[in-house]
């Protein structure tokens, strides 16, 4: 990747031109150079998204007005099938705007046909896990019938589909509120995926499985024991991977399925800081030692707690991971770690009064506390 590259430029002229010209390629009609004019000079200012919903646009003013006419020339522009397990790099991103197309102009009732053949040759080649959430809310019914139906795909990337496309809370898309307020649905689909041969896939229903813990923890802890009992490696993965959130908040169900004690007996000793007072930028170290006060070995998750000071003078504690040991009776064990505070776009830093707790099997173990300073 060159120095400066940003995400966005993979929307570049050079892209809007050579899907310009494999359109006119199977559509010598299409203005090639009047789509590459509406689209280019536009492009500068313009994010990720934006660019792709400009050439979305383009896409509806340049091509036929009947969508099933417009959806036979984009998709006789495809090339072959990639037999890839997983989608890496950028050259797939040339299918982000006609997914984009297909989800804005190809829900009308006729064409709900056409449009799902489209999405599943999109996600052949790129993905349509954004682009099936408005037939989802539109057409549930009709949407859930080919979804059952591609789980059972040979193409990984469109079983996939089926797991990553009803996230209620997939990363940049909108949230499928239905499926917040009841993910049973949602559940019995996860069902036909979670002994799938793909790590492609488990992953993406593990992740599912993990949004969905985060509104209804019980049903989802309901589901991993129920799979608990499955004897394939592949299933038992998923359990622990979609078990994220459930153990960082300690519920004792989920600790004890992934094999935590919720009565682990251990004690916390000598919780320190390198320094009371730790300037916005840089980083503060905290030690700690967990003994072990039972005979037989523990099976620990030791996690973190950090309590932000936010703008409002109020706490608010985030979890974080930090190990999982098998603790010899007896024995003991000690952890520093470092906490960083360099200034970053995803989180803003206030100072005052911070602490660090440590959570143990989901209990919490003695806090110390440091002044963060500007």
């Amino acid at each position: 990747m060159e120095e400066g590259f940003l995400f966005k430029d993979v929307f570049n002229p050079e892209l809007v031109a050579r899907m310009g010209k494999r359109i006119k390629k199977v559509s010598p009609q299409f203005n090639a150079d009047s789509f590459y004019k509406s689209i280019v000079p536009e492009l500068e200012p313009l994010s990720l998204s934006e660019r792709s919903a400009l050439i979305c646009e383009s896409l509806q003013k340049h091509l036929p007005k009947a969508y099933n006419k417009a959806i036979e020339i984009l998709l006789s522009t495809f090339d072959q099938v990639k037999e890839t397990s997983e989608m890496s790099g950028f050259e797939g991103f040339y299918f982000m705007p006609i997914a984009k197309y297909v989800s804005v102009y190809g829900l009308e009732k006729e064409d709900f046909d056409t449009s799902m053949i489209a999405l599943i040759e999109i996600t052949k080649r790129f993905t349509s896990e954004d682009a099936i959430r408005p037939f989802i809310r539109k057409y549930p019914e009709e949407t859930f019938v080919n979804l059952y139906k591609w789980a059972a795909d040979e193409n990984v990337h469109v079983r996939r589909l089926v797991s990553e496309g009803t996230r209620p809370r997939l990363p940049w898309s909108s949230v499928l509120r239905e499926f917040i307020t009841d993910p049973s649905r949602v559940l019995n689909l996860l069902e036909e995926l979670k002994q799938d041969t793909e790590l492609y896939v488990r992953r993406s229903v593990a992740n599912n499985l993990n949004d969905i813990a985060k509104d209804h923890p019980q049903l989802v802890i309901k589901t991993l024991k129920n799979w608990k009992s499955i004897k394939n490696e592949g299933t038992q993965w998923i359990i622990s991977h979609a078990s994220r959130t459930l153990l960082k908040q300690g519920l004792p169900e989920a600790l004890e399925l992934l094999g935590y004690p919720i009565n682990v007996k251990v004690s916390v000793e000598n919780l320190t800081l390198n320094k009371k007072n730790c300037k916005m930028g840089d980083d503060i170290e905290f030690s700690f030692d967990i003994t072990s006060q039972a005979i037989e070995s523990q099976n620990l998750m030791v996690d973190f707690i950090v309590h932000y000071t936010k703008s409002s003078g109020k706490t608010a504690p985030k979890i974080f991971k930090l190990s999982k040991k098998k603790l010899p009776g007896n024995q003991k064990v000690s952890f520093k770690k470092k906490l960083s505070f360099k200034i970053i776009s995803t989180r803003k830093y206030y100072s005052g009064l911070h602490e660090i707790e440590i959570q143990i099997n989901g209990k919490r173990y003695g806090k110390v506390n440091f002044e963060l300073i500007n």
